[in-house]
């Protein structure tokens, strides 16, 4: 038995927004790249900018946000094999400034080149808290003392003075008081030495004040410079030229301005203009956080998420856009190295490097290596074109078709019928070569290209053209490229359409050049077999060497614009025009039996709209395992759609969608990224947005490439190497003339730009959070799943994103996190509440129904895969349902799970259905006769306009219920509405339709937080299926109450009308999120009908001890759903607002028949905690004997009881000022409870005897405005907790001595 004092609370990392940043400056010859200090919540992190690695890492406030940071080298020892570099560092936040010092110890080799890097952080110096918050911090220099001694800090402060402290004597030696006393936004310090220190101070009223430090005999004084205006904002930021003689401001007003002044002058008048130097810049569409200056270029960073470099001129250079949520916080420029580092709210580190042309100076030289020696930009023109100068027409001859096969080589076919081959040459060069004139002089419509390198005796790279004609003839063309020429092999040209109807060629590496698909504009696909004489080389080759094999039609009847074939599973994909997807049957035998007459094939199953209304543009298999085919696809909507085919039950199955906003058009993605939530490698996009070609990587969200082309339409071709930051070829044609991008730099050594130093999170305030925990992940034999205990947290956020974030690594004592992203919300509405659902409940199954012993038999196997769901609500009443989705991933040799092997699990939620209400839909009448179940309460004004549909989803809750031996279950969803509605509605899976079950009575305030319980009626059987089950939900309003709401009988009732209902029949819905271009819309929502009538309603009453138990009343026959109205409502309990709910699992009371014990725990607004204490007794036949023999009947606060159970509430305690200000989470398990507030504070407490709260512990945490709290159980003696809010920290509660937080 552990003792409750060894129990302690220990701080965890914190993930959220970079508030800070600063380098760390070594010597170049030494480190080519600086360090980079990034300050995080309360910590402060140590980057190496060459490996791109977290070195080390410190906690430096208790709950106070790192606001800036600075640095100085202090001491320096290089000898021949070693060298030691000190530096001191002042990091500040609100009132306060810490000192720490940063020590790196190097072995070095020839060459002083760092064998190894030891950094040492430590805190050494705390100053006292400041009357004023600190703007800024800066190291002076004492030209008396030694080096080790130089060193004093000037601190400024808001109120616009700056205090000097000597680490020495450990005191504030000086104060300096502007004559200009007033609260300020910004303030920045420039100067070495205290007699030369110039302050520039961003005033509340738009000005910067900038004012001078001057001796004044043995004390110094404040001599005020200038006034600059013309702000129409607040001053967020202000920035020193390296020489002190410029500085640009940034503001409110999204504009930033460049000031230049004589440093020197000393009287007191006020001068405006003279002091603007330059244009102002204006570009960015909202607030400018951050500002830098340079000899020759200006940078900002604004709430806009953009980071722009301009000129000194006020020309804009360069927009960087990379990051989301509400902006980038900060940034640094370091000139001599040209990297410039982002940093925003979305917990994101980019490294980005400048192009020289940017910044190159009037001598022509830039600060990194040319441009032209890391890229060519060529424009050509095909051979013929100089024949036709001037207007094009009928005799002119033009580009049709391009296509790369490597960086150095590139097919062209033009309208007359010519294919041309291009050699790019090192020198920028391109030579040409006339290859050959296919039908007849008949323009080219269509072309594709399989590159291969054949075996045998045949040398060099086989490359193997197919274009088809206005004729509608095809010609496969070998082409044979040697070390010294590039020649023709073997021609061949049959008839595949009539005339204009060859729309499309496509070859297919599975099936490799003995194959070839042609398709026409009805749909229709032909395969066509090329004989073995072509293949070989021969030189005899005739009509009669092709075969049709096969057509192919689609059941949409549009143009497949896309295909892939899968050998091993037997099947070919197609995409077509309108964004369907189909699949046929491609049987080996049809592949490599006896030719004989064309068969005609139909599909064997297809998905509709999957790209919506916009065109597939690519699709992929991306795995083939076990009889299952994983399909990628990408189309004109910007989005990658991921699906599964079981071959054995012919299902296809939409798991997942990336929609990627950057892009208008995907055309496809290489070369990673096999599955939806697949992070291990890194994938790119490759499309367009506009009139702009764009690579696009998916893996780190930076743009890598961006070539403005004039759009998609235009004939073009792209190749990528290995690392497509590096190696990235592309061709478009404007106006007869082949314009060539081509970036190849084949030294892998080097560093691709942008990198990524920290992963990606949510760039908004988090609203919710969940633990996925793995101690609820069984199968129901018993057998662990592969999911570490440890689990994962989903988040939700208010920009509509759901992340998924792995506390395997996080809790494990690593250095980063692994989060990525689930999904969004339609619209990007925020997501309010999320629930887990894991645990199925089994009710028996209806003698009337029950199948017969072969179907019994397969049912009983199918119920082991039992669902796990991840629910999530928000704005716009927007739904979602996820379903687990989980992979093994195993390093050979290891077969162990767990922290330290070589086995993990990669964990994901594929989407399984989204449901938006619809304006004016028949919802509205079914609720129109509540109005008249109300009665006296009144509360019609909370339903609102029965067109208006801005209402939000606050809480939910959810549970499974499935019906033994059948093939259903049911996914239970309360939703707790803004317009003081709560609803339960239902999920029936796998058909993914949702029914309207019940609509519970709107009660007179809002629904912030709901709970459920779920407690066995009669007795379990051997197959744990429960004879009946009791169906609690609890809730908590605005107006202070808790509501008892009993599900019983409208869960009931739903099962039993489930086996009634020919799901069979009717057609899937929901099949594909409604996000993205063209994207399906409407739903799909089902009632029971009028078959569940003469039901009963409650109606409440009063009870004399102040609490409401229940009544019956009769059920209107016209409504098509159940309405309920509560069991038992519990006033006042709050003075104000509900804001969560946490009930502990139950404890059942074997001494006292069957009844089952919980912990009912809420916070609020009014700061207060409670703690109720109740049961729940069953069956009713012995519970007036057991409420005799209970010893709690004498304090029993409240008994209620109905006709199959009873509720008596035991225990209440209330803690009335739990934290210091609202509470917005709260966990129980029935022996520990963990609660959070806008305190930023996380309290423990202990339940003890008659339910009293007794505070174990509490830790300040670093996330700010916290929103939502959850914790699970992690092994014994051990709880993680995680608070959401701006940001995310994790924090353990254990007996052991552990702590996860400080990352060293």
């Amino acid at each position: 038995m552990v003792e409750l004092g060894q129990w302690r609370l220990h701080s965890g990392q914190y993930i959220g927004e970079i508030s800070a940043l600063c380098f760390v400056h070594l010597p170049p010859d030494i480190h080519s790249l600086p360090y980079l200090l990034a300050g995080t919540g309360s910590q402060i992190l140590l980057y190496d900018l060459v490996g791109g690695q977290v070195v080390t890492s410190i906690q430096v406030f208790l709950g106070i946000r790192v606001h800036g940071i600075t640095c100085s080298l202090v001491s320096s020892t290089i000898g021949s094999s070693s060298c030691t570099l000190g530096f001191k560092v002042a990091v500040f936040g609100e009132r306060r400034v810490k000192l720490l010092s940063l020590c790196f110890e190097m072995a070095l080799g020839c060459q002083k080149i760092p064998l190894q890097v030891t950094a040492n952080l430590r805190l050494f110096h705390l100053l006292p808290k400041f009357s004023n918050w600190v703007l800024d911090v800066c190291f002076l220099k004492d030209e008396i003392s030694s080096l080790e001694e130089s060193f004093c800090i000037a601190i400024g402060c808001s109120d616009n003075s700056v205090c000097l402290w000597d680490m020495l004597k450990s005191s504030v030696t000086c104060e300096i008081e502007s004559p200009d006393r007033c609260l300020l936004f910004s303030m920045r310090l420039w100067g070495e030495k205290l007699d030369a220190l110039r302050v520039a101070s961003g005033t509340i009223y738009n000005e910067i004040i900038v004012w001078q430090v001057v001796p004044h005999g043995q004390q110094f004084e404040a001599l005020h410079i200038c006034r600059l205006s013309g702000h129409e904002g607040s001053i967020f930021r202000i920035a020193w030229s390296a020489d002190g003689s410029k500085l640009v401001s940034a503001s409110d007003d999204r504009s930033a301005r460049i000031w230049a002044f004589d440093g020197e002058r000393g009287n007191s008048n006020e001068v405006h203009g003279p002091y603007l130097a330059g244009p102002i810049l204006f570009g960015h569409n909202a607030r400018i956080w951050d500002c830098c200056i340079s000899d020759s270029l200006i940078v900002t960073a604004g709430e806009d998420c953009t980071c722009r470099v301009w000129g000194m001129d006020g020309s804009q250079l360069k927009i960087i856009k990379e990051h989301t949520g509400r902006g980038i916080w900060r940034f640094l420029y370091n000139p001599e190295c040209s990297l410039l580092v982002t940093a925003g709210f979305d917990s994101t580190i980019k490294l980005h490097k400048l192009q020289s042309f940017l910044f190159r100076g009037s001598d022509g030289h830039g600060g990194i290596e040319e441009f032209s020696n890391r890229k060519a930009n060529l424009a050509v023109s095909i051979p013929n074109s100089a024949e036709h100068m001037g207007l094009m027409d009928s005799k002119s001859e033009y580009v049709r078709c391009l296509r790369f096969t490597s960086e150095e080589s590139l097919y062209v076919a033009t309208n007359q019928g010519y294919l041309y081959h291009a050699t790019l040459c090192e020198t920028e060069e391109v030579k040409w070569t006339k290859l050959v004139r296919v039908g007849e002089g008949a323009p080219i419509v269509c072309m594709d290209l399989l590159a291969q390198s054949p075996l045998g005796l045949h040398s060099g790279t086989a490359d193997w053209v197919a274009v088809g004609d206005g004729k509608g003839r095809m010609t496969v063309v070998r082409f044979v490229d040697d070390a010294c020429f590039h020649k023709v092999g073997q021609t061949l040209t049959w008839s595949a359409e009539a005339e204009r109807q060859l729309l499309g060629a496509y070859w297919s590496k599975a099936l490799g050049c003995s194959h070839i698909f042609t398709a026409d504009p009805r749909g229709m696909l032909k395969l066509w077999r090329l004989s073995d004489s072509l293949r070989s080389g021969s030189s005899v080759v005739g009509s009669t060497d092709v075969l049709l094999v096969a057509e192919f039609i689609s059941c949409f009847a549009a143009r497949i614009m896309c295909l892939d074939v899968s050998v091993e599973e037997e099947v070919l994909l197609c995409g077509d025009l309108r964004g369907n997807l189909v699949l046929f049957p491609l049987l080996k035998d049809l592949l490599l039996g006896t030719p004989g007459a064309s068969e005609k094939i139909v599909p064997l199953n297809h998905f509709k709209g999957a790209h919506g209304i916009s065109s597939v543009s690519s699709i992929s298999i991306t795995s083939s395992r076990c009889g299952q085919i994983e399909i990628r696809s990408t189309g004109a909507d910007g989005c990658i759609c991921y699906l599964e085919y079981d071959n054995d039950q012919k299902s296809l199955e939409f798991t997942g969608m990336k929609q990627v906003k950057e892009l208008s058009l995907i055309q496809s993605v290489s070369p990673g990224g096999d599955f939806a939530d697949d992070l291990t490698c890194t994938s790119y996009a490759i499309g367009f947005a506009s009139a702009d070609f764009i690579i696009w990587n998916i893996t780190t969200n930076t743009k890598v490439v961006q070539v403005p082309c004039g759009g998609w339409r235009r004939p073009h071709s792209y190749y990528l190497g290995d690392i497509a930051e590096m190696m990235n070829c592309f061709a478009f044609v404007k106006d007869e003339i082949i314009y060539i991008h081509r970036h190849w730099l084949p030294d892998c050594k080097r560093k691709s730009f942008p990198q990524i130093l920290h992963m990606q999170f949510h760039g908004r305030e988090m609203h919710t959070l969940r633990f996925i925990s793995g101690d609820s992940l069984y199968n129901t034999n018993g057998e662990h799943s592969t999911f570490y205990r440890s689990g994962w947290i989903a988040t939700g956020c208010e920009d509509g994103t759901v992340r998924l974030t792995s506390i395997f690594r996080y809790a494990s004592g690593a250095k980063n996190f692994s989060s990525k992203l689930l999904g969004e919300h339609v619209g990007g509405s925020a997501v309010r509440s999320i629930c887990f659902v894991s645990k199925v409940h089994m009710v028996s199954a209806d003698v009337n129904n029950l199948p017969d012993k072969t179907n019994r038999e397969s049912t009983a196997s199918e119920d082991r895969e039992v669902p796990i769901l991840l629910i999530s609500v928000g704005a716009k009443q927007v739904l979602t349902s996820w379903l687990l989705k989980e992979r093994k991933c195993s390093k050979a040799g290891n077969d162990t799970i767990g922290p330290s092997s070589g086995m993990f699990s990669s964990v994901s939620f594929q989407w399984l259905s989204t449901h938006m209400p619809i304006k004016c839909s028949g919802t509205h009448k079914k609720m129109e006769n509540i109005d008249e179940l109300l009665g006296d309460l009144e509360l019609k004004h909370c339903r609102g306009d029965k067109y208006e549909n801005d209402w939000r989803y606050l809480s939910v809750t959810a549970f499974l219920v499935k019906r033994a031996f059948s093939r259903l279950t049911v996914c239970f969803v309360v939703i707790a509405c803004s317009d003081a509605t709560l609803a339960l509605r239902a999920l029936v899976l796998p058909n993914r339709f949702w029914y309207d079950v019940a609509s519970l009575i709107p009660v007179p305030s809002p629904i912030l937080a709901v709970q459920h319980i779920i407690i066995s009626k009669h007795a379990v059987s051997k197959d744990n299926i429960h004879d009946g089950n009791l169906y609690i939900v609890i809730s908590g309003s605005t107006d202070g109450s808790i509501t008892f709401w009993d599900l019983t009988a409208s869960v009931e009732a739903f099962m039993r009308q489930l086996s009634t209902l020919q799901l069979q029949k009717s057609i899937e819905c929901h099949k594909r999120p409604r996000t993205g271009r063209g994207s399906q819309g409407g739903r799909w929502w089902r009632s029971l009908g009028s078959t569940l009538t003469n039901k009963q309603v409650v109606n409440s009453v009063s009870t004399e001890s102040g609490f409401q138990a229940e009544n019956m009343g009769t059920y209107d026959s016209l409504s098509e759903v159940f309405v309920l109205r509560p069991l038992l409502v519990l006033s006042n309990i709050h003075q104000s607002g509900v804001n969560c709910l946490h009930v502990s699992g139950f404890k059942e009371r074997q001494n006292f028949g069957h009844g089952f014990l919980f912990n009912l725990l809420s916070g609020g607004d009014d700061q207060a905690i409670h703690c109720l204490t109740f049961d729940l007794s069953v069956p009713p036949t012995s519970l007036d004997s057991i409420l005799d023999k209970t010893p709690d009947m004498e304090n029993c606060i409240f008994n209620f009881q109905k006709q199959n159970y009873g509720i008596r509430i035991l225990y209440h305690d209330r803690i009335a000022s739990a934290h210091s200000s609202a509470i917005k989470g709260i966990w129980t398990d029935g022996t520990w409870v963990f609660s959070t507030g806008l305190d930023q504070r996380v309290r423990c407490w202990c339940i003890e005897d008659h339910s009293k709260l007794t505070e174990h512990s509490q830790l300040i945490i670093s996330v700010p405005e916290p929103e939502a709290l959850d914790a699970t159980t992690c092994g014994k003696n051990h709880y993680n907790i995680a608070v959401a809010g701006r940001g995310m920290q994790l924090v353990v509660f254990s007996a052991s001595s552990c702590d996860v937080g400080r990352g060293d």
